[in-house]
């Protein structure tokens, strides 16, 4: 019940924005060249057109014929959301329009390539701030696009110019009005990073990767990419402000925790946490990571939900999301401070007095 109050509220919102960014028109080339101005550590932005062509085509492709029992289970959400329920409902009008040879298009195109490289290439590129002209000859002549070359320039060209890029430019408004009211949780002048920095106790010797979070109308699926040394993940719209700050914080919070968990000390301490049937069945369950970066990524998403109760962005860590992390994040709130013992030797405390080392 609260998930769907808080849901309800953040629409509100968006709501009462909306119109204002409408009536002023939407320059979707102006509004790019905008928002890629903003911190280079951390950006919050609506997603790329370059992203979301191939994003959409594949969502459009996984509720109309791969996965349709999942997404035809969204319906209840559209019917309480008007923002979402117009996206959900162009997903299937959009599908239902095309002839048989567009569709077969579609599905030739979706069992040879997956949406997320086909964004990634040319976000590595130089291209993620590209309009739909300037990616259709990109495609034309890079060598990732080799295979079906000829039907991926003809169905983005078509699908980009008819579909893609007028949803698109309908969409922005509505995603930027929530990239606004999840940046209004934190002062405007906060500087993130050092407030990472001065929370963690650590002083990083090199700057870190930057961060972007790239939001968008999905409710299911997010793809994650990477360009250099810098990070990329897609933000759903039904994530809550809470949730994507907390994102946001675990993976800036990483760098200042790899400063000691690639010590082999401290992977000797992780070793020992095999012995705990919880962590060790988690694992092998469906952990994408080895297991130092699992219990890293426990202590980077507790750090992340202490971050935001710290920053005023939560009331408390919330539930926990793996195994230790909110008792992690409690346990900080409760007796970390950075002036009087190192984050690094509070962890190592926390690790052995809860797993008995």
């Amino acid at each position: 019940m609260r998930k769907r109050k808080s849901f309800t509220k953040i629409t509100g919102l968006i709501l009462v924005g909306i119109y204002v960014f409408l009536l002023a028109g939407c320059d979707i080339q102006a509004f790019n060249d905008k928002h890629q101005e903003e911190s280079k550590l951390l950006t919050l932005k609506v997603e790329d057109f370059s992203v979301f062509l191939f994003e959409s085509s594949e969502e459009i492709y996984r509720a109309n014929v791969k996965s349709t029992v999942m997404w035809s289970g969204l319906q209840e959400q559209a019917e309480r959301d008007p923002l979402y329920a117009a996206h959900y409902k162009w997903l299937y009008d959009t599908y239902n329009s095309w002839d048989e040879g567009r569709r077969a298009q579609l599905h030739e195109i979706m069992q040879r390539y997956h949406p997320q490289p086909m964004s990634e290439r040319l976000i590595q590129e130089g291209k993620q701030g590209a309009g739909l002209e300037e990616i259709i000859e990109f495609m034309k002549t890079d060598r990732f696009y080799a295979k079906n070359r000829s039907t991926l320039v003809d169905f983005y060209s078509w699908y980009g110019g008819n579909y893609a890029l007028p949803h698109y430019e309908e969409i922005v408004p509505i995603l930027q009005q929530k990239v606004d009211v999840v940046r209004g949780k934190v002062a405007g002048d906060l500087d993130i990073i050092a407030c990472v920095e001065s929370e963690a106790g650590i002083e990083l010797k090199k700057e870190p990767g930057a961060l972007e979070l790239l939001f968008n109308m999905r409710l299911i699926g997010a793809s994650g990419f990477s360009r250099d040394r810098d990070s990329l993940y897609g933000i759903r719209w039904s994530d809550e402000p809470d949730k994507i700050w907390s994102i946001a914080l675990n993976e800036l919070s990483r760098p200042f925790f790899r400063t000691f968990t690639t010590s082999w000390s401290f992977k000797r301490l992780a070793g020992k946490l095999k012995k705990d049937d919880q962590l060790m069945d988690k694992y092998n369950e469906d952990v994408p990571y080895t297991w130092e970066g699992w219990i890293e990524e426990n202590l980077t998403e507790g750090f992340s939900r202490y971050l935001t109760v710290r920053m005023g962005i939560a009331e408390d860590v919330g539930p926990g999301v793996f195994i230790f992390d909110q008792e992690y994040a409690r346990a900080l709130l409760k007796g970390f401070n950075p002036q009087k013992i190192s984050l690094e030797d509070f962890t190592v405390k926390f690790l052995q007095q809860k797993y008995e080392i």
